[in-house]
């Protein structure tokens, strides 16, 4: 609406138009096809425009223009897919529930070239309104101009603004057939008026001659509006493909671009809202112990709770996508229809299959039943494969960084590792205040066992060194190996008295192994015993060399 009113009056009419509906400060929701308004706010609207342009007639004149207008491209590309306006207006449910969540549609008849559709209000305050129903009337003859026809005609006697008990509207049109027949109609006059007037009355030939060039003119001007008119809509089908496949492009791009995996999980779904406007997201992950939700759009948690358990009992295992036309015809979904604010009518899930194996799936949901239709199911499944894509590669560059952070003999974190989270927490402290512990250790006697049993033993007992020390620390901690028989961990909001008693753990637990291993130990504080990294380390590494002492006189430092 607001872009017919710029089209016609200019955008100094769009600013007086929401002036007078009281919507001056929403302009940018209402040219935002993923936001949702009332059906109050539309009328309102409808109002201003019509008394602003001095229009009674104004939803007519707006809706003979749509096809022209940059607004709902999506939705026009998702009709002339189905290829002909008796099946657009087979599924007019769905079409007309991508838009409407106050009133539904429902198809009455429908032939080869006619319709019946009614159009009812979804509560019981019955509301109608003479610009809404001219808005109908206007879009329903409209269909058959998405394949190149002329518009339908509309006949409309019986409305909800009259007491009604809903709008009906019959509609018929021209199937494209009607021109080869009006050409063969033309050509088959043309050269009976000569035949006759040959047989009958050969003086007459001129006249029989001008009636067959009328007559074929016609039919060729007529055959050149249809060329033209499926010339134009064949080019803007082109446009229409063109900006989708730019869109999917771009998320893709936006997608592999990013590699972390909590980014690439939020931006999925994120970016198919942008992709396919008017919907809310799921994306289900599985890593072995079912799908589980890891990103979602504006859900409420109730509605994430409802498809976890949905999708982990009932969802089929194939790489097609399902669509639930009706929420409340699935036990397990029906809950989405009434149980949670706002309530939603319709989902399809679409799988994501990379290389063969399934990642998750993707789910989209819509406010209305019957909602989406088969271009809709096509396009979620196209962005589902590009974000599997993106997925997999988040992962896999997940694990080379894990593999990069760890050591290969214990699995616990490396030296490198080290010395990053004790920068992470050295900022963290100074931005946000608070306290850790560094603890260094050393194995004593370590050396004995390699010398006595070899290398390969000796690699086994690290290894159950590197499972005592991640043991016995808590959850918020760290344990690192940063050095051959050297271990470390950094204790968030740990003072030295819980340092020590981590430490003390550690003996225990090394001293429990068949091989009762001991070690010595030096703890450091933030910010007690320094400010920065070196001077932390540096306090750590004497205080072990001070406990080695006690243990062997000789025992050399250790400085990381």
């Amino acid at each position: 609406m607001l872009l017919y009113v710029e089209q016609v009056g200019g955008i100094e009419a769009v600013d007086r138009v929401l002036e007078r509906c009281g919507m001056s400060d929403r302009r940018a929701e209402l040219l935002d096809e993923n936001h949702w308004f009332s059906y109050d706010g539309k009328i309102a609207l409808f109002e201003a425009a019509a008394d602003l342009l001095g229009d009674p007639n104004v939803m007519h004149a707006a809706s003979s223009r749509v096809l022209d207008l940059n607004v709902g491209g999506g939705l026009k590309l998702a009709l002339r897919a189905l290829g002909s306006p008796r099946l657009v207006y087979q599924n007019i449910v769905r079409a007309n529930a991508k838009f409407s969540g106050s009133h539904s549609m429902e198809l009455l008849d429908v032939g080869p070239r006619h319709a019946v559709i009614s159009y009812a209000d979804l509560t019981p305050a019955r509301r109608y309104h003479d610009l809404d129903c001219q808005y109908n009337r206007g879009m329903l003859a409209r269909v058959p101009e998405l394949f190149g026809l002329g518009p339908a005609r509309v006949e409309h006697h019986v409305c909800g603004c009259t007491g009604g008990p809903a709008c009906i509207y019959s509609l018929r049109w021209e199937s494209g057939a009607n021109e080869i027949r009006f050409a063969l109609g033309a050509a088959a006059v043309g050269g009976g008026a000569l035949a006759a007037t040959a047989l009958f009355d050969p003086a007459l030939l001129p006249v029989g001659a001008a009636v067959a060039g009328v007559s074929a003119v016609a039919a060729a001007m007529r055959a050149a509006r249809q060329e033209r008119a499926v010339r134009r809509q064949l080019e803007v089908d082109a446009r229409e493909q063109s900006d989708l496949a730019d869109r999917l492009v771009a998320s893709l791009q936006d997608l592999v671009s990013e590699l972390r995996l909590d980014e690439v999980l939020s931006k999925i779904t994120q970016n198919a809202q942008a992709a396919v406007v008017g919907k809310e997201f799921a994306l289900m992950i599985d890593d072995g112990d079912g799908p589980r939700c890891q990103s979602y759009t504006s859900l409420p948690l109730s509605a994430v709770s409802i498809l976890e358990s949905w999708a982990h009992a009932a969802m089929a295992r194939g790489e097609e996508p399902i669509t639930v036309d009706d929420v409340l015809a699935v036990p397990g979904l029906a809950r989405l229809a009434g149980g949670v604010e706002p309530a939603f009518g319709s989902i399809c899930a679409a799988p994501l299959i990379f290389r063969g194996s399934r990642l998750g799936v993707l789910v989209a949901l819509a406010t209305q039943p019957r909602t989406f239709l088969p271009r809709d199911v096509d396009l979620i499944q196209s962005y589902a494969a590009l974000a599997a894509v993106a997925l997999a590669n988040a992962r896999m560059y997940q694990e080379l960084e894990e593999l990069a952070s760890r050591d290969h003999l214990t699995g616990l974190l490396n030296l490198r590792e080290f010395h990053e989270s004790l920068t992470r927490e050295l900022e963290r402290c100074k931005r946000y205040g608070g306290r850790f512990s560094v603890v260094l250790f050393d194995l004593n006697r370590f050396k004995a066992v390699n010398d006595s049993h070899g290398h390969a033993e000796g690699d086994r007992v690290l290894k159950e060194a590197g499972a005592a020390f991640a043991s016995t620390c808590r959850s918020s901690d760290l344990a690192f190996r940063v050095g051959g028989d050297e271990f470390a961990y950094i204790l968030p909001e740990s003072d030295a008295e819980a340092a020590t008693a981590a430490a003390a753990r550690a003996q225990a637990a090394l001293a429990a192994m068949p091989e009762e291993l001991d070690c010595c130990y030096g703890i450091t504080v933030w910010p007690n015993d320094g400010p920065e990294r070196a001077s932390l380390l540096e306090t750590a590494d004497t205080r072990l060399y001070e406990m080695k002492r006690e243990h062997r006189p000789e025992g050399p430092a250790h400085v990381l």
